[in-house]
């Protein structure tokens, strides 16, 4: 009886211990953020929201699908100092190439898993014409990704032979080392005895496949998805500081520091991975940041408020114009640069040139000062969005655009039929009947002509076949009877019956 007792409670704390590892299981939780487009500030941004949302949740780690060519320098070093900070475990699933800044930013992270015909690698700088840069900004991005494998216990010589061609990468037999070596380091190598192997000779940029990455302990597993990753990944306590670990790298690490000292905290099989789909919002930001885009969008955006000044109304033109400008504005204030202030400057300088073109006659400092305004507003969003040297090309390229753009608008526009029906094309002019208020009418004093209508007093006169509204002094003229100019007040011209002139 008492047997059957024991076995019963033992069932029971089998049971209720199941059900507590079972809830465990389905509250363990990882984030997927995807790094599979060109790296720009829309993805670092996208990326940022990732991470706070992870970290709002719970997560316990987080993989970075890595598929991407590499992009810009700036915002990768955004997105690895963001990674960084993050207290959440990371791993970087080079699915299937990490190249340039996709290779920096898989660094950042505390795993590397590849998968089979993956490559990683070839992190030089280049302009944006896709030459080699210059000697500065090599030994920037060497220091900068050496630094970032170091911080992650990886061989910075390694992540060096990405970026600087000038390095010879070689694996040393008997000690098993590898290093980079410059070209003078490298010939007195050759005069010793040592032994060693070329993995990546001067002149060549290490790009490494994923049995060879793996092998020079650049990457640490092999994977073909993320359920693998899953299986052969746990979440580890070391001396106070959550890592995720193999098994392998768990047994290791406890040969090295002692059992007590590393405590298996959960399993990552049976978690709950939730991706981080990027929100409409993030598509646009994506869309319209592109360097080529936004100056596309600007080029479009002045073009159109060109055309619309030129022409009487609002139209389609300025309808354009506003939508681009504010996709290229706005954009870049979802990306978070400080937009808003350019934003700013740019509508002051277009204020400016609106009141320079129709209050203040010729051109002068309203002018001067609009044009600057909207240069300084633009540049502030080109070098601030991209590198310098980025931003000087595609300001140059927006204003090639925009003066190519205008010469169309210019020449050829007003001859298509299209502008035709846009733009009122009858010119009302004095010779029938219609002139300004402020036109100079003294030089027809003492002029004669005929009474078109009836004076009684006002009406209209032909002048030297001029047709002009005048106001009669004295008695009503009837029509047809000839007048003379007795007098002008501005606008108001005065007429008597020319006595001389009947017939």
């Amino acid at each position: 009886m008492k047997c059957n007792l024991c076995l019963a409670l033992i069932f029971t704390q089998m049971f209720w211990l199941l059900i507590v590892f079972t809830a465990f299981a389905d509250d363990t939780l990882v984030y997927q953020i995807d790094i599979r487009k060109e790296i720009g500030n829309g993805l670092r941004v996208y990326i940022e929201k990732g991470i706070k949302e992870a970290e709002l949740n719970r997560a316990v780690a987080i993989i970075f699908d890595v598929h991407t060519p590499g992009g810009a320098l700036d915002a990768a070093r955004d997105i690895i100092d963001v990674i960084q900070r993050s207290e959440i475990p990371t791993i970087a699933f080079v699915n299937t190439e990490a190249i340039s800044a996709g290779a920096m930013i898989s660094l950042a992270c505390d795993q590397i898993v590849i998968r089979r015909g993956g490559t990683i690698g070839d992190a030089a700088p280049v302009s944006i014409q896709g030459q080699e840069a210059g000697e500065k900004a090599v030994s920037y991005v060497r220091g900068k990704i050496s630094a970032t494998a170091e911080r992650q216990g990886r061989n910075p010589d390694t992540a060096a032979a990405m970026v600087d061609k000038k390095l010879t990468l070689v694996k040393y037999y008997e000690s098993g080392d590898i290093v980079a070596l410059r070209p003078s380091e490298y010939e007195k190598e050759l005069e010793t005895d040592k032994q060693m192997k070329i993995i990546s000779a001067e002149g060549e940029l290490l790009t490494l496949t994923a049995e060879r990455s793996l092998e020079y302990k650049l990457v640490e597993a092999i994977a073909e998805n993320r359920k693998q990753i899953l299986e052969m990944y746990s979440i580890v306590e070391v001396d106070g500081e959550l890592m995720v670990l193999t098994q392998e790298a768990i047994m290791l690490k406890r040969g090295e520091l002692g059992e007590e000292k590393v405590k298996e905290v959960t399993l990552l099989t049976d978690a709950e991975i939730r991706r981080v789909d990027p929100s409409f919002a993030d598509e646009i930001v994506f869309f319209v940041t592109a360097p080529i885009i936004s100056s596309l969008l600007l080029s479009l955006g002045m073009l159109g408020l060109f055309i619309e000044i030129r022409s009487p109304g609002f139209g389609l033109p300025g309808l354009i114009g506003v939508i681009c400008l504010s996709l290229f504005f706005g954009g870049h204030m979802l990306s978070q640069v400080e937009a808003q202030y350019a934003l700013l400057a740019f509508v002051l300088g277009i204020g400016l040139l609106v009141i320079e073109a129709f209050v203040i006659p010729g051109f002068g400092v309203a002018g001067i000062a609009g044009i600057g305004c909207i240069i300084y507003s633009v540049f502030f969003i080109f070098e601030n969005a991209y590198q310098t040297e980025q931003a000087i090309f595609f300001l140059g390229v927006s204003v090639l655009i925009t003066t190519v753009l205008l010469f169309v608008a210019v020449y050829f526009l007003p001859k298509t039929r299209a502008w035709q029906h846009l733009v009122l094309q009858t010119e009302i002019g004095s010779d029938k009947g219609f002139h300004s208020a402020v036109e100079d009418y003294s030089e027809h004093l003492g002029q004669t002509g005929i009474a078109l209508t009836a004076l009684r007093p006002a009406g209209t006169a032909m002048i030297e076949n001029k047709r002009l509204d005048v106001v009669s002094v004295g008695d009503f003229i009837d029509v047809d009877m000839p007048v003379r100019i007795v007098g002008v007040e501005g606008s108001k011209i005065v007429v008597e019956e020319s006595r001389q002139d009947k017939v």
